[in-house]
C-alpha cells in the first residue's frame, strides 16, 4: 500500500481528545469546585457529541473538528496539517448570573484538560464512552504515521444567553483550539 494512504486525520484525533475529556474531568472540575461556594459545584459532562445534537443530557459537550488545514509547502509523504476544533459546552439553570460564573468555570476546567494532557496521551488506547466506539477503547494513534506538534487554545467565548421552555435558561461557553501534526 502507498505510504500517502495512511494517514487518518481528524477521525482518531477526536476519540482521543474525548477519551482524554471524559478522564481528566472530574480532576479539573474538583480544582474549579474548590473555588466555588458550597452548593454550586459543577457537575460531571453527562453527555459527549461529537456534532452539534439538541441536547437531552446536561451538562454536554460537543467538539467538533471544524476544519484540517494542510501545509501546501510540505513534502508530499509527510503532510503537515492544522485541525482546527471547537469544543461547546452546553449548560442549564435559573439565574443568568449563576451561568455566567458556571460559564466561565467550565470553560477553566475544559481548557486545564486540554491544555495539560501530555501530547503522549494521544498514541495511547485510552477509555471512552461513546456510541461510536462500541469497542469502549480508542485505538490510539499510530506513531510511525501522525506526530502531535502542539495543541494550542486560540479562543474562549462564554456563548449567548437563550431562553428555554418551562422557565430555564441556557448558555453554550466555546473553546475553539488547533492541533498540529504531521501524517505520513
Amino acid at each position: 500500500m502507498n505510504a500517502r494512504y495512511q494517514a487518518q486525520f481528524a477521525k482518531p484525533l477526536v476519540n482521543q481528545l474525548i477519551a482524554i475529556l471524559q478522564r481528566d474531568q472530574q480532576a479539573a472540575l474538583d480544582l474549579v469546585n474548590a473555588a466555588r461556594p458550597p452548593g454550586r459545584e459543577l457537575k460531571p459532562f453527562a453527555a459527549f457529541h461529537k456534532e452539534v445534537v439538541t441536547v437531552q443530557n446536561w451538562p454536554a459537550l460537543v467538539l467538533v473538528a471544524q476544519e484540517t488545514a494542510f501545509d501546501a509547502n510540505s513534502d508530499a509523504d509527510l503532510r503537515s496539517e492544522t485541525l482546527r476544533c471547537v469544543c461547546a459546552l452546553a449548560i442549564t439553570g435559573t439565574d443568568p448570573e449563576w451561568l455566567a460564573e458556571d460559564a466561565l468555570d467550565y470553560l477553566r476546567a475544559v481548557d486545564m484538560v486540554l491544555t495539560s494532557a501530555p501530547l503522549t496521551d494521544f498514541y495511547t488506547p485510552l477509555a471512552i464512552s461513546h456510541r461510536t466506539v462500541p469497542e469502549g477503547e480508542t485505538t490510539g494513534l499510530d506513531p510511525d504515521v501522525a506526530k502531535i506538534l502542539d495543541l494550542r487554545i486560540v479562543r474562549h467565548d462564554l456563548g449567548a444567553l437563550v431562553g428555554r421552555r418551562g422557565g430555564g435558561m441556557a448558555r453554550g461557553p466555546q473553546i475553539e483550539f488547533v492541533i498540529e501534526m504531521e501524517e505520513r
